[in-house]
This record gives C-alpha cells, structure tokens and sequence, in this order.
C-alpha cells in the first residue's frame, strides 16, 4: 500500500501545485514568498513569485499579514476561519483556511467553500430566473405603454386638430362679418365716387368749352397749360379703367371671404348635406395663388354627383391636406386631376398628381401618425394621419394611396351616402 501511494506521490503533488481549488503558500515573516502553489497566485494577483509588481502581504484584507506575524508559535493553527484577500476594491476573494506558525514562516492552506459555492450559484440562477421574468414583464410592459403613448398621440393630435378646427371656424365668420361691412361700403362709395367724377369731368369739360367759346386767348392758354400740366386728357380715359379694376378687386375680395366660409363651414358640426364640387372649388381657391407659382393646371372631371352627408369642415380639411400634398410633390410644375364619381351607394373621388411619386419602402406609413419625409422642421407628419382618421372614422369611409416613382401618385377617398345618416341618428 505504502509502495503505491509512493508510485502516487509525485501526481499528488502536481495536483496540489496546480489546483486553484486548494490555496497552498509558505510567507517568510518579512512578506517574501517563499512558496505558493496556482490557488495562492490566484488570491495574490500573480501569475508566478518572479512576476510580482505589488507587495503580496498588502493582498491580506482580513485578518492582515502584520496581524498574523504578531502572534505566537503553537502546534496548533493560528488562525483557522474565512481568510479574505484581493485589492480592496476591484478583486476580493474568501476561502476557508488554517495557517501555522512555524519558526520565522507562515504556512497558508486552504480550500474554497463548495457547498457555499453551489449554494451561491443556486442562489445566483434564482435571480437569474427573477431578473428574465422582470425583463419580460419590463419588456411587455414597455410594448404596452409604447402602444398606449401612440394612442394617446394620436387622440390629442385629433383633439389638437379639432380646437384648432374650431377656432378657425370662429375667426373666418368673424373676420367674414367684419370684412363684409367695410367692402360692402367700399363697393357702395366707389358707385357714388364713379358718378361723381363723371360729373366732375363733365363740369370741367363744360367750363373749358365757356372759355373756349369766349375767345380769350390768355384763358384758352391757361385752360391748355392746366389740362396739359394735370395731364387730363389720360386722367379722364382712365378713370373707367380704374374704377372697374377697383371694383373688380372688391369682387375678388367677397369671392375669398366667401370661399372661406365655404370651406370651413365649422359652424356645422354635425352632418349636413353638401355640393362636393363646391367645397373642392373652395379648396383649390385657397391654394390658388401655390398652383400659380409652381405652374400646376388643375383638371376637373366631377360631374353629377349627389348631395353627399358628411361632416363638411372636416371633410374639407382633407381636402386641403391631399391638395397641399399634391403641390409639394410637384414642386417643377405638373398637373392635379380630380375625378368623382358615384359606385353604388358610395361616392368615390381620386387626386391624381404629376408628382415625383411615393418609394415603395414608405408608402405602407404614409398615413402613420408624424411620418413625414420632409426635412427636419419643414412638417409635422400629422396631414395625411388627420386626413385618414377623418375619413376612415368620422365618416365610415376608406383613403388608399397607390404611387409610381417619378409618374405620380393617386389618393382614393370613398365616402358612404347612407351609412353616415344610420350613424348620426343612432347617436
């Protein structure tokens, strides 16, 4: 038996020398290793004793190397507990240990606690578990309060849009009566101002021709230095020019009022029976001055279309952001088309522009809420997410868009003429 333990011996002590489980070291009494094994280089940071760039008794946390020098020589250990070493602050080891004291050298041997070590990795796998559950929950939970963010989004946008729909309504009758007053007073005075000055031109042409027929020379002279000096003569041939150019401006003026009020109709918040041709009309006279100066023609092919009930504010936003779309995607000039026609019990209009067109890649978010593919600052994403709201669920219809890059895009609205008098009466 001895004889084969002895056949043993030398792999025994490999083991020892290179195991990390077993810490095995023998300090001189000043701190200089004297022997360490692979779980005492461990502890001290070190990959062998001629490698040392730190004092190996500073890595003594608890209890300290000085601490263990002071205490007397037995047979016994002078320590025998948890032995704790490292840095102090980013390497702190613990292993259960015994140390003796013989002569001028301290033995250190020890051991790492397995059963404490299963018990922590079994605790450590517990909180492993907890802390996924808790990432999953924080995850669903984040998916729901991402859904209810976009939610809420999206209702203030609607409720956004509505005040503001509502106080446009109220400035534009405001400003409407207050412009109709003065123009109509205009209008009148410029009547009166027309026959005025056709009797003052009359008046004068009369006392012109007294000193003429007078034959006094000096007054005819004079008569000539003044008609010529106030250069009369264009004078009075340009009067009717002016007063119809005026009065022609005045009509412009109760025509833009007039649109207004059509267009925004937010006196009427609920259904209402209304011309579709009109309030396009109304639409694109607002846009007018745009469609000038980007060189866009407009194309109507409307044509007896019935009264359609909606609601004509709102509708007519849409209206106006499909139209705005439309310019900006022309901005070299082209041409908007706009169709209708009634399907059955639906009544169906399409804006066809000459545009640059929708990529592919986008066009399926054209209608998410704050998608925009302007720059930064040039647009709030909001237009055409109102416009599908307003069609889809105040009125129960349906807005799709189809594109060809550098051809053009078409906006399809489909408006319901029964469904919206079923939906109003059961509110």
């Amino acid at each position: 038996m001895e004889n084969n333990l002895e056949t043993w011996a030398e792999y025994i002590e490999t083991i020892h020398h290179d195991s990390i489980a077993i810490v095995v070291g023998v300090f001189g009494l000043q701190g200089h290793l004297l022997y360490t094994n692979a779980g005492m280089r461990v502890l001290l940071n070190i990959e062998s004793p001629q490698t040392i760039n730190h004092a190996p008794i500073d890595y003594f946390l608890n209890p300290q190397f000085n601490d263990l020098t002071q205490r007397p020589v037995t047979d016994k250990p002078i320590f025998e507990g948890l032995l704790t070493m490292g840095d102090g602050l980013e390497l702190i080891r613990t292993v259960k240990a015994k140390i003796y004291r013989k002569n001028d050298n301290l033995l250190i041997i020890g051991e790492y606690d397995v059963m404490e070590l299963d018990s922590l990795n079994r605790q450590m796998a517990a909180l492993n578990r907890e802390v996924n559950t808790m990432q999953r929950a924080l995850i669903k939970e984040g998916v729901m309060l991402k859904r209810a963010l976009d939610e809420l989004k999206e209702t203030q946008t609607m409720l956004v849009h509505s005040e503001k729909m509502n106080a446009l309504g109220k400035l534009v009758a405001g400003v409407a009566h207050e412009m109709n007053n003065p123009i109509a007073y205009v209008n009148s005075n410029l009547h009166s101002l027309k026959e005025s000055m056709g009797d003052i031109v009359a008046a004068y042409t009369s006392l012109e021709t007294l000193v003429t027929d007078k034959e006094q020379p000096e007054l005819q002279a004079e008569a000539n230095n003044i008609r010529e000096e106030y250069d009369l003569d264009f004078l009075f041939d340009d009067f009717d020019d002016l007063f119809n150019a005026s009065t022609d401006g005045i009509n412009r003026v109760q025509k833009i009022i007039q649109d207004l009020r059509t267009f925004s109709r937010l006196d009427e918040s609920h259904l209402k029976e209304i011309d579709l041709l009109a309030s396009i009309n109304s639409t694109l006279s607002l846009v007018e001055p745009e469609l000038k100066k980007r060189h866009i023609s407009v194309e109507r092919n409307i044509s007896n279309l019935s009264p359609v009930l909606c609601y004509a504010a709102e509708l007519n936003q849409v209206f106006l952001n499909i139209t705005v779309n439309a310019i900006q995607a022309m901005s070299k000039g082209g041409k908007l088309e706009i169709r209708g026609r009634e399907i059955k019990n639906n009544i169906q209009l399409e804006f066809v522009d000459t545009g640059v067109g929708i990529a592919s890649d986008i066009i399926d978010k054209i209608f998410d809420p704050f998608f925009t593919t302007k720059p930064v600052g040039s647009g709030t994403g909001l237009g055409l997410s109102l416009a599908y709201k307003i069609i889809t669920d105040k009125h129960g219809g349906q807005l799709t868009v189809s594109s060809q890059m550098d051809v053009g895009t078409c906006f399809t609205i489909v408006i319901p003429k029964e469904v919206l008098l079923e939906k109003e009466d059961d509110s």
